[in-house]
């Protein structure tokens, strides 16, 4: 039997996975439920184009780090807060800033210093890096106090809270 190149055998395993032979049965099926009144979705949302960047980080502890480290080399950045339940965390995360020659962050913790970072009036978005079950009411509370936002991984963890 005549051996299949990578591409040709990825190609026919989409096919399949994608086809599943007609059969529907395994799609997972949902009522949508009404908008409130006034909402809309964010399908083509276009914001004004900021000339740079404030950025708050909450979460500080697995991927956090990295995180503040890979908006060092983004223009237009400036790192203005720097937030994890723990303080040392925030700490850590200085020591990145620093090596980079950019200018010290503000330094939050506890239950509720990530509400003090996204209160900031000085910051344009929310970098999320904290455990999934917090996304949802840190990016909600955030978004109302007008601030963007960013996460890494899901947003929700249900549909409930995805509306």
């Amino acid at each position: 039997m005549k051996k299949l190149s990578f591409i040709v055998l990825a190609a026919l395993m989409l096919i399949g996975c994608s086809n599943n032979g007609g059969n529907q049965s395994n799609v997972i099926k949902t009522d949508i439920p009404q908008r409130a009144a006034g909402q809309t979705d964010v399908v083509g949302l276009r914001c004004e184009a900021l000339p740079t960047v404030r950025v708050g980080f909450i979460g500080l502890g697995m991927r956090g780090p990295g995180a503040v480290d890979r908006f060092t080399h983004i223009e237009g950045v400036e790192i203005k807060a720097l937030c994890d339940l723990y303080p040392d965390r925030a700490s850590g995360a200085q020591k990145i800033l620093e090596s980079r020659n950019f200018p010290a962050a503000d330094e939050y913790s506890g239950e509720n210093g990530w509400k003090e970072v996204c209160d900031r009036e000085d910051i344009d978005l929310i970098y999320l890096c904290t455990p999934w079950l917090q996304h949802t009411e840190m990016a909600v509370y955030a978004m109302e106090k007008g601030k963007h936002v960013a996460i890494e991984v899901p947003a929700a963890m249900t549909l409930k809270e995805c509306w």
